[in-house]
């Protein structure tokens, strides 16, 4: 109970610091196409059932090439009060298109591996991705919305929405929300982005 206590003053403190940081006014930035070279963290909740922490990394490479990796560790809790966790790793490479000012398709696959429990080097089972999305840098703002299809080794195939939206309070520095729709259920998330 003190947990989800916890867990409920954190969500609202982050939310309350996420509006204050989109409420100031943005100084000036200069990037006029969406980021390949960055580091995300959020916060991640699916409808109280579940939280956890989502770390991606992308690196541009030269000619529009991209490399990616994510780390997702995640706390599943049931209304008997017992919980589980799982982790999932993948890492992957893509390509980028633009198609406009400050829009640009990409095109990415990764390998990776899902563990039902917080190591992810425990037993557990390889998967790959196959993702694309459409993203656009517009004044301070970065949005993404994509398609993703996973294959789990021996299990069936799943796919979904992803989405996502990043305010740049600085030209290195983002505020934003993650919204997923992969894994048969809704997960957001919050968090902030650093660009390098």
């Amino acid at each position: 109970m003190l947990a989800h206590s916890f867990q409920k003053t954190t969500g609202a403190l982050l939310v309350g610091a996420a509006l204050m940081l989109f409420a100031l006014p943005s100084q000036a930035v200069t990037l006029s196409q969406p980021s390949y070279t960055h580091v995300s963290a959020a916060y991640t909740d699916s409808n109280g059932s579940s939280s956890g922490l989502f770390i991606d990394v992308e690196y541009e490479l030269e000619h529009k090439f991209f490399v990616t990796g994510t780390y997702q560790n995640t706390k599943y809790s049931s209304y008997q009060g017992n919980s589980r966790r799982e982790s999932v790793l993948d890492i992957g490479a893509g390509k980028y298109f633009t198609i406009a000012d400050g829009v640009t398709w990409d095109f990415s696959g990764s390998l990776g591996r899902y563990t039902p429990s917080s190591n992810v080097f425990n037993n557990g089972t390889n998967f790959y991705t196959l993702n694309t999305g459409l993203r656009n840098r517009f004044d301070a703002f970065e949005t993404r919305l994509g398609y993703r299809y996973i294959k789990f080794s021996g299990l069936n195939s799943n796919h979904g929405v992803v989405a996502s939206i990043w305010y740049y309070f600085s030209p290195q520095m983002s505020v934003g929300m993650t919204f997923n729709d992969v894994y048969s259920k809704s997960t957001w998330g919050f968090g902030a982005r650093f660009l390098f």
